[in-house]
């Protein structure tokens, strides 16, 4: 169906106070609503639960589920007549070239880090107000603790989410202390503001993970060219280990080696 064809409900503008024509589309609007409801939940939903939730009736999201559903956007639970997101979205993000690039590059100077160390490490991105994953190398030796691609988690709950917001653009780190606020209101930007300094203070953050305990963060930031600041966390999951006793100071020496020669490829 094209614009001129498309009925009000699809498709209509609306004056604003300068006159200038602003376009909505309430059924895209709809699936954005479910989408972005979803994927900020711990729990699974049913039609009725998401309905009530996004202030819609179940006759309004119903097809649009149905949609969602079959092109892999949402997914219903076994059994449960509930409904999840998919990371589907994210997959769709990691082909856009930069990230693609990014993966690429990186992957084989981490595969070079965790030779040397004997840890596994990580790439996380920021994407508005959380941290995702987006590739891996894992340790050479049996044991040690990984983290997947595609995983993600708050910006503030995170290793890697701490050293991007110390590292990135002033500009950036606005909008995702924004986002932050908007998840969770009561966050205290200054004691945040004073721990990013802290943080920027030196080349590598270690700290207890506050997902896992007994585990160790060690995260350093890639820097995209000129006053981009970081646009990625290189960072690895530490335990100390009897068959492997590097200390956190050595591992985080060769993260910030690695940090800064995925940052010259990158740039270069």
């Amino acid at each position: 169906m094209s614009v001129k064809e498309a009925q009000p409900e699809m498709l209509k503008a609306e004056k604003t106070a300068d006159t200038a024509p602003k376009y909505s589309a309430p059924a895209l609007e709809k699936g954005l609503d479910i989408i972005e409801f979803l994927s900020r939940c711990d729990t699974d939903y049913t039609l009725a639960e998401i309905a009530a939730k996004i202030g819609r009736t179940k006759g309004e999201i119903f097809r649009m589920l149905v949609v969602l559903e079959l092109r892999g956007y949402v997914v219903r639970v076994e059994d449960a007549d509930k409904y999840q997101v998919t990371d589907k979205l994210f997959q769709l993000g990691l082909r856009r070239p930069k990230y693609k690039s990014l993966a690429y590059i990186a992957t084989p100077l981490m595969e070079v880090f965790a030779e040397e160390t004997r840890y596994p490490c990580h790439l996380a991105i920021p994407t508005g107000s959380q941290i995702a994953v987006i590739t891996r190398v894992d340790c050479p030796d049996p044991v040690g603790v990984t983290v997947r691609v595609g995983y993600r988690q708050s910006l503030l709950e995170t290793g890697s989410g701490l050293c991007l917001l110390a590292f990135m653009s002033s500009a950036n780190r606005s909008r995702a202390i924004k986002a932050i606020k908007a998840d969770d209101p009561w966050v205290n930007v200054d004691e945040l503001e004073a721990k990013l300094i802290e943080i920027r203070q030196k080349e590598c953050l270690i700290e207890p993970s506050k997902v896992m305990d007994g585990v160790w963060d060690i995260s350093c930031p890639i820097l995209g060219a000129g006053s981009e600041g970081a646009v990625a966390a290189l960072t690895v999951p530490y335990v100390k280990l009897v068959t492997n006793p590097i200390a956190p100071e050595a591992v985080a020496d060769h993260l910030i080696t690695a940090a800064s020669r995925i940052a010259q490829a990158l740039t270069s």
